[in-house]
């Protein structure tokens, strides 16, 4: 909910200040003659997780390159690939290069986009590991290095968190990779959970908040609850109700009823995203109806 309040603070000023432009060429000249900064936006994550059976599944996402220049000083983007098991983290290794040249000009805006990926396979590879040293419960981090023709580099330490999390941007430059397990139910996804990240800020990191599984709903469906939101008129009834689908682990999002942040302001809640099916994590995209979409929230089981 801070969120939206920023974007009202801020449409307000803007609006006595200059004329709206166009969002999406927000990060051209922020300031004029100040050098700009650069981005990859996320605008689909094409598989989440990587099958713990099979190494030649793949981890993908679909990025949309932003430098000030329409691409011209875009050189490359470097994978980093960090294991963890156990909550123990490996050392950070190289995995691989994506060269510019592999982006095309698409959508309206005249950016570049293409496709990251990595299979489990050369993952595997370059951080070492072997048959019988990585368990279904481990998990592996990818984090991107966008690198222009000028010498600079971009990751996810020189950016806020708007610009990593926030609904536009959405240019994380890092992504958990979960492995995926065969799913008879969602009963994995009950109990307390812990958020690591929430764009729309109703919830600070390391808030506690209630998920809960009851096969009554549906096998594979689970909800998490509003009652410790304390932005929510009617938290105590409402809740996200979240769908898997088996298959890739990937989950769509609506809200119960309509959530009533008071002032007027009445939302329905939307989205999508995947989940750890080995793991229990639960990494959504929300979509708040009159304000913005594409909110991260990440949620993992809460350890006391």
């Amino acid at each position: 909910m801070k969120y939206i309040i920023k974007i009202f603070v801020f449409c307000f000023t803007a609006l006595i200040l200059i004329n709206c432009s166009n969002d999406d060429k927000i990060i051209d000249g922020v300031f004029d003659n100040v050098q700009s900064g650069a981005i990859l936006r996320t605008i689909k994550v094409n598989q989440a997780t990587f099958d713990f059976n099979d190494t030649s599944s793949k981890w993908s996402v679909t990025l949309e390159e932003q430098d000030g220049t329409n691409g011209a000083i875009f050189s490359d983007i470097k994978i980093y690939a960090t294991h963890t098991s156990d909550g123990v983290d490996s050392e950070e290794v190289f995995l691989k290069s994506i060269p510019a040249s592999s982006f095309k000009v698409e959508g309206f805006n005249g950016y570049l986009r293409g496709d990251v990926t990595a299979s489990l396979a050369e993952t595997l590879s370059a951080l070492g590991l072997s048959t019988g040293e990585y368990f279904s419960s481990d998990k592996i981090t990818m984090r991107l290095e966008l690198n222009l023709t000028d010498g600079r580099k971009f990751s996810v330490d020189d950016n806020s968190p708007r610009v990593t999390t926030g609904s536009y941007y959405r240019s994380p430059f890092e992504y958990s990779v979960q492995f995926s397990c065969p799913l008879a139910d969602a009963s994995l996804f009950n109990g307390e959970y812990e958020v690591t990240a929430d764009a729309w800020q109703d919830y600070s990191v390391g808030t506690k908040i209630p998920v809960v599984y009851d096969s009554a709903n549906g096998l594979l469906q689970f909800r998490i609850l509003n009652t410790a939101n304390p932005y929510v008129i009617n938290s105590q009834t409402s809740y996200i109700i979240v769908n898997i689908d088996p298959s890739d682990a990937s989950v769509t999002v609506t809200s119960n009823e309509d959530w009533d942040y008071g002032g007027g302001f009445i939302t329905t809640v939307t989205g999508n995203g995947s989940v750890g099916s080995c793991t229990g994590d639960i990494n959504l995209k929300l979509n708040f109806s009159g304000a913005s979409d594409g909110n991260a929230l990440s949620l993992i089981k809460a350890t006391n």
